[in-house]
């Protein structure tokens, strides 16, 4: 897929609706790295961001449903983790997905897209973080050499083609309803991983 580096820009030419779809649809990829780290740890609530995203996918395919979102923002702030207090690298994507679902809660309140783009934003940070954590062990002697390693890491390149792939999808759809909803699902399941390349089989999509 050419202009992966254009990625952000082409998402900013979208329609809200658009936008918001393709945000929703990279929160299902994160959706697990959160989950893992709930029952691993037995803390937070591993059901409780599933149900915050099924009610986003409804708000974008049923028009008129109402849902209060800055409840669920005051629910999400409940669970965040605390860094400090876990010492396993897990509570890092753990965090960065329950801020990139908070941002889009944001996002949907605020009738602000950019937030939406800042959801592709914390999902890509989230990778660059792993490939930086797995590869502390490296020669590597200048923050130049740091960005290429990212940015070239398979990982990385996946991450940006899967966000490319998206637009390119959601690019011709005018109204989002349940047969939209499930076409995105669908290609998730399809990619078969998490934006960390974790096999996806938690959570069942609804």
């Amino acid at each position: 897929m050419k202009h992966k580096a254009n990625n952000f820009q082409a998402m900013r030419e979208l329609s809200f609706y658009q936008q918001a779809a393709i945000a929703a649809t990279l929160l299902e990829r994160m959706l697990p790295n959160y989950q893992l780290f709930a029952e691993v740890t037995k803390s937070g609530d591993p059901e409780l961001p599933r149900h915050i995203l099924t009610l986003i996918w409804e708000w974008l395919t049923v028009k008129k449903a109402k849902i209060n979102f800055e409840k669920l923002a005051a629910d999400l702030e409940l669970i965040m983790p605390e860094v400090s207090q876990f010492d396993i690298f897990g509570v890092y994507p753990a965090v960065d997905t329950l801020t990139a679902l908070d941002m889009m809660l944001n996002g949907i309140a605020l009738q602000d897209s950019a937030d939406f783009i800042d959801v592709a934003k914390i999902s890509q940070a989230s990778v660059a973080r792993l490939i930086e954590y797995e590869s502390e062990d490296q020669e590597i002697t200048s923050e130049a050499e740091l960005k290429k390693m990212v940015r070239e890491h398979p990982l990385m390149q996946y991450e940006m083609e899967c966000l490319a792939e998206l637009i390119a999808l959601v690019q011709p759809i005018k109204r989002f309803e349940r047969e939209q909803r499930q076409l995105l699902q669908a290609w998730v399941k399809q990619q078969g991983l998490t934006n960390l390349g974790m096999e996806l089989v938690a959570a069942e999509q609804t």
